[in-house]
């Protein structure tokens, strides 16, 4: 039953994040994707907070920890596995945090406000951390049966991630760019590891 609740939970929280920022940037007047976080969406203020906090970052993250739970108990265990898995979860507290906690309008602010403050805190550690995770998720699935393909997966998803985070900057006329290259990266291994477990070899491998 756990492992056949991996692969729903991981397309849920991967599609609730594509289609919360590809509909929140066209109801979202001037909003370039380009150049702005897509936490600006549901800052303080903007034109559809509260439907983009709680009917967007708030499910994607309860989805992801979902599948954090489910994943862990479907593949094999070990250390690294398991602390990979709670990084991600950390990740994944990013999108719950930023429901509760927005940014402030604009989210660069001169004089950050405590719910900046926490929503940056938060989501920074997720995104410092996501090469990481995504390093170990690959390096440990080379030995899960039948997992080339995913850990191929992983390590391309680790250097995405990586450029991503060393070009995420405030200053950058394409920081939009940037932190989508680090969603696409960690949604992108949820995905092709929600899959694996699907297909069976996942659970085959299991403890």
């Amino acid at each position: 039953m756990t492992s056949q609740l991996v692969f729903p939970t991981a397309l849920a929280s991967a599609l609730i994040i594509i289609l919360m920022s590809l509909l929140g940037g066209i109801a979202t007047p001037g909003y370039d994707h380009t150049t702005q976080f897509i936490s600006e969406l549901g800052a303080s203020q903007a034109a559809h907070e509260y439907p983009v906090r709680f009917l967007g970052f708030l499910p994607a993250g309860v989805t992801l920890l979902a599948f954090c739970w489910f994943a862990q108990r479907s593949l094999p265990r070990a250390p690294l596995t398991d602390l990979a898995f709670i990084a991600l979860a950390i990740y994944a507290a990013g999108y719950c945090t930023a429901a509760v906690f927005p940014c402030d309008p604009g989210c660069r602010p001169s004089s950050p406000s405590f719910a900046q403050v926490v929503h940056n805190a938060v989501g920074g550690i997720g995104y410092l951390v996501a090469p990481a995770f995504l390093s170990i998720f690959a390096f440990q699935s080379r030995s899960w049966q039948a997992a080339a393909t995913l850990a191929t997966i992983g390590f391309m998803a680790a250097v995405v991630a990586l450029v991503g985070l060393l070009t995420l900057s405030h200053s950058s006329p394409y920081v939009g760019i940037s932190q989508r290259a680090i969603e696409a990266a960690v949604l992108g291994w949820v995905v092709a590891c929600g899959w694996y477990v699907r297909v069976g070899s996942g659970s085959s491998a299991a403890r």
